[in-house]
């Protein structure tokens, strides 16, 4: 166990590093280059630049505070929906589903094309160091706060990955067996195992680090600088290739890709494993030790400087020695099966039971369209329980009648709705509650109810032929030369709107016979703030019906088409691009 000023030390270290190397790869964030840096790019006037890297761990930290050891995935996603106003990739997405009421794991996957992504994988220190020298508890907390953003994706093995080399490290200043332990900590079949190992077997073997950067690329690589296995690579290259701390962040840096989260990683792994002596003050003093909030985490009372962070991460680290960590670790998600989380919500706020809810459907409902549930709960006391199941609806819908089943002690039981639609919903979200009667002696004897979300299909006619999609993108099946998409978005209100329509295809979006894009194709990017900027159009979109019109010529490419509707980057709150998940596309 560490004795507690060891603990500073190394806690400090490690947020330390963590807003040098985000102060040092910010600027360069994107670069698919080999660059020569050897200095910061940029500085604020108070040293380190703002970062969500660290951010979104002050959000999680409030999180830990205000929850305590217990802390689930949507204690998370509660404390998300409240602070962050990130439209960034995987946070705009979920931000997006959790604003439409679903809860993690789902909202990290539905509708997300950057599950693979850094979101999650930057945000491993806090738990390594509430955690330290227990990497199994790290890494079960790290996959709840994954699973909020990056469900059924490589960016959850990131996350778990960095969670238990960082919480290792403040025992182990061995690199190589801290990278082969975390790696015990992932699926072997999982791609961030596998481009970690292949770096490693490459060190091992004395290969030069610009040959081990393109066996990664060229293996593991992706065109999305953001992809976790390349960058979780190249940040493990970083602390094996490096000679002192300098090195280490140089050469992260100057592998390019998603920069701020490969260096601040390395560094900060690196700051775990020597302490504070091991960090130059040349690269310590230009930042200090002040924390700056990026104006997007909104609403929270955050330590003011890393004295403060760490302070309160060994109170935190105190509370977490006492508690029942092996009781903590087995409540965490399963690490090792991404695929079930794709349809399942869990809900467990309710004491004495708790119940999961997957969507045996796509969670869109038509009147030619059912939406079925099934819902899984679990009588947590000693005495059977008698339980009376029904869907409480809105107008416009029905589900199945009252449903009775009882549950032993300790045990499970099942129960499966269908949700049927009499029209076609007016409004893209729509609330049911599943109601569950406790039934006492043939009296009624407590409720409880349960919300879930159903969403109006997004109606689309694709030459010719009606089609439904969940989500914001459309597939374009068959071997047509051109695909003619049309739809009528209804705008609730008159506002300032960004039009995305993405696709590799040549692509043209006419919106009431106005030609808006007209592009040859781009990289499949449907990110709300950086999707490709020949295929968004921004204008001010009137109240009312809209006719759209998308033309896609087919050259072979992925035929995903992607469209959304977004707020523009003026708005009077920090929190652009974000998703009006009010209009109705039908």
């Amino acid at each position: 166990m560490l004795d507690e000023k060891t603990l500073y030390d190394k806690i400090y270290a490690c947020w330390l590093g963590k807003n040098i190397g985000g102060t040092l790869g910010g600027p360069v964030e994107g670069q698919m280059r080999v660059m020569d840096i050897k200095w910061y790019p940029k500085l604020s006037e108070d040293g380190a630049l703002p970062n969500d890297d660290l951010d979104l761990q002050l959000v999680n930290l409030h999180a830990l505070q205000v929850k305590g050891a217990a802390i689930t995935a949507d204690d998370i996603a509660e404390t998300w929906r409240e602070h962050v106003f990130f439209p960034f990739d995987e946070y705009g997405c979920a931000s997006t589903n959790m604003r439409c009421g679903f809860k993690p794991p789902f909202s990290g996957s539905f509708d997300n094309c950057f599950a693979d992504c850094m979101g999650s994988p930057i945000r491993s220190e806090i738990w390594a160091a509430v955690a330290a020298g227990d990497p199994g508890l790290a890494a079960s907390l790290a996959v709840r706060d994954a699973i909020v953003d990056h469900a059924g994706g490589e960016g959850v093995y990131g996350e778990i990955f960095n969670a238990a080399m960082q919480a290792a490290a403040y025992e182990n200043s061995d690199k190589e067996s801290l990278i082969e332990s975390a790696l015990e900590c992932i699926p072997e079949e999982c791609i961030v195992y596998k481009a970690v190992a292949l770096a490693l077997c490459l060190y091992r073997e004395g290969k030069p680090l610009s040959f081990v950067r393109e066996e990664v690329l060229r293996n593991y690589g992706s065109p999305n600088f953001t992809y976790a296995p390349q960058n979780i690579a190249f940040g493990v290259c970083g602390i094996l290739y490096g000679e002192d701390f300098e090195d280490a962040i140089l050469k992260t840096v100057n592998l390019g890709y998603d920069t701020d989260c490969t260096v601040a990683t390395a560094a900060a792994t690196l700051g775990i494993m020597y302490g504070t002596e091991y960090i130059p003050e040349k690269w310590s003093r230009p930042v200090g030790d002040r924390i700056v909030v990026s104006a997007m985490v909104r609403g929270l009372d955050a330590p003011k400087d890393l004295d403060e962070l760490t302070r309160e991460c060994i109170r935190l680290y105190n509370m977490l020695k006492y508690s029942d960590r092996e009781a903590i670790k087995a409540a965490a998600p399963s690490r090792t099966d991404a695929s079930y989380q794709k349809y399942i919500i869990t809900a467990d706020e309710n004491r004495g039971f708790s119940a999961a809810l997957y969507y045996e459907t796509e969670p869109v409902c038509a009147p030619d369209r059912d939406c079925r549930v099934r819902f899984e709960l679990r009588n947590e006391s000693g005495w059977s329980w008698r339980v009376k199941a029904a869907l409480i609806c809105p107008d416009g819908f029905c589900s199945d009648g009252e449903k009775e089943l009882i549950i032993a002690p300790k045990g499970t039981g099942t129960v499966r709705f269908t949700v049927k639609a009499g029209a076609m919903p007016d409004k893209r979200v729509n609330r049911i509650c599943l109601s569950l009667t406790r039934i006492n002696d043939d009296s009624v004897w407590t409720e409880y109810r349960l919300p879930f979300t159903v969403l109006r299909p997004n109606v689309w006619s694709i030459n010719g032929e009606k089609k439904y999609f969940a989500g914001s993108t459309l597939t374009l099946e068959g071997e047509a030369e051109t695909f003619v998409c049309e739809a009528t978005l209804y705008e609730p209100q008159t506002r300032k709107t960004v039009l995305i329509c993405n696709c590799e295809n040549p692509t043209k979006l006419e919106l009431d016979g106005n030609v808006l894009i007209d592009s040859d194709g781009a990289l499949y990017l449907p990110a709300y703030h950086r999707s490709p900027w020949e295929q968004r159009a921004e204008l001010t979109l009137s109240e009312g019906e809209h006719k759209v019109r998308i033309t896609v010529k087919n050259n072979g490419k992925d035929r995903r088409l992607y469209f959304s509707y977004n707020a523009t980057r003026e708005v009077s709150e920090p929190g652009n691009n974000y998703s009006h998940i009010d209009a109705v596309l039908k």
